[in-house]
C-alpha cells in the first residue's frame, strides 16, 4: 500500500470517527435536552397562560372585593379583630362614661371557634344607677361591636343613700373575626343614650332620711309671725327661724303664705308620701292633707 493511500484510509477513519462522535452527542445527549427544554416551555407557558388569566380577571375581582370591602365597613354591625378579651374589656370601659356609667368586674369564661368566626363569653356583674345600667346596656347591644347579652338579672338596692341603684350580673357573648380577610373592623360607639328612664325597681315608700341638718321640722314647729313673703316659726328645738318662700325645710319647702289668711303652706315627701301642711297664726293645730 502505497503512502498516499495509507494517509487517505487514516484521514477517511478519523472523518468518520468525528461525524460518528458528532451523532452520537447530538442524538444521545442533545435531543433529550431539546425534548426536555420543549417540555418546560409548554409548561411555562400554559402557567404563563393561568397567571395570564388571573390578571385578566383581576380588575373585577379588585372590584368586587372593594364593593365588598365597602358593606363591610359601613354595616351596622363588626367583628372584633382577635380572640383577645382585653379587646372586649377595653370597649366596656369605654362604653361605661357619663349616662351610661356603671361600675362593673369582668371575668372571661371560655372561647369557641365556628369557621371563619369565634366567640368570647364573659360573665359580668355590678351596680349602678338603674338609668345608667339601661343606658350600658343599650350602647353595647346598638354599637358597632357584635355583642350577644343573655341572662340578665337586676336587684334593687334597697338601702336609703343608695334608692334608685341596682345590682346587675349578665352573660356577653362577643364575636370575633379569624380570617381577616377584609382588615380591621371600625368599633364605633353608637350615641343611643336615654335621658330619662323609668325605674320599675325604685319604692314608691321609703325610708325617711334623719333630720341631719336639723333644719326646721314643720310638724313640731308654731308659726308666730307673716311678713310679706316671709314667715317666723318657733322651730323643734324652741328657736325662732325666719323662712322665705320655696326655702327647704324638714322634708320639703315652703310653697305658699297667705297674708289675710294668716296661713303658710308647705309641701312634704314622707318616703313617697306628699302631705301639704299648712300652719296658721294663732292655731295650734295644722291642717294637713295627703296626694
Amino acid at each position: 500500500m502505497s503512502y498516499g493511500v495509507r494517509n487517505t484510509l487514516i484521514l477517511l477513519i478519523v472523518l468518520i470517527a468525528f461525524i460518528g462522535a458528532g451523532w452520537s452527542y447530538i442524538y444521545f445527549y442533545q435531543l433529550p435536552k431539546i425534548e426536555e427544554l420543549e417540555e418546560k416551555v409548554e409548561e411555562t407557558q400554559q402557567e404563563l397562560d393561568k397567571k395570564q388569566q388571573i390578571a385578566d380577571a383581576f380588575p373585577a375581582l379588585q372590584k368586587q372585593f372593594e364593593k365588598a370591602k365597602s358593606f363591610f365597613n359601613n354595616y351596622n354591625k363588626a367583628l372584633y379583630g382577635d380572640s383577645n378579651e382585653d379587646i372586649v374589656y377595653d370597649f366596656l370601659n369605654s362604653v361605661s362614661v357619663g349616662s351610661a356609667y356603671t361600675d362593673f368586674t369582668f371575668s372571661f369564661d371560655d372561647s369557641t371557634t365556628h369557621g371563619q368566626y369565634g366567640v368570647m363569653n364573659m360573665s359580668i356583674s355590678g351596680q349602678g344607677y338603674y338609668r345608667n345600667f339601661v343606658n350600658f346596656i343599650r350602647q353595647l347591644e346598638l354599637s358597632k361591636p357584635l355583642n350577644k347579652i343573655t341572662g340578665i338579672s337586676i336587684n334593687p338596692i334597697n338601702e336609703l343613700e343608695s334608692y334608685g341603684k341596682v345590682n346587675f350580673n349578665f352573660k356577653i357573648s362577643s364575636f370575633y373575626d379569624r380570617v381577616k380577610l377584609l382588615g380591621e373592623p371600625n368599633l364605633a360607639i353608637e350615641n343611643n343614650l336615654l335621658g330619662s328612664v323609668y325605674n320599675p325597681f325604685f319604692p314608691l315608700i321609703r325610708s325617711v332620711k334623719g333630720n341631719k341638718n336639723n333644719l326646721v321640722n314643720i310638724e313640731q314647729s308654731k308659726l308666730l309671725a307673716i311678713s310679706g313673703d316671709q314667715v317666723f316659726v318657733l322651730d323643734q328645738n324652741g328657736v325662732m327661724k325666719k323662712l322665705s318662700k320655696g326655702e327647704e325645710v324638714y322634708l320639703g319647702t315652703l310653697t305658699s303664705i297667705d297674708v289675710n289668711e294668716g296661713t303658710a303652706t308647705f309641701n312634704l315627701n314622707k318616703g313617697g308620701i306628699v302631705e301639704q301642711v299648712t300652719l296658721q297664726i294663732n292655731k295650734d293645730d295644722e291642717k294637713q292633707s295627703g296626694n
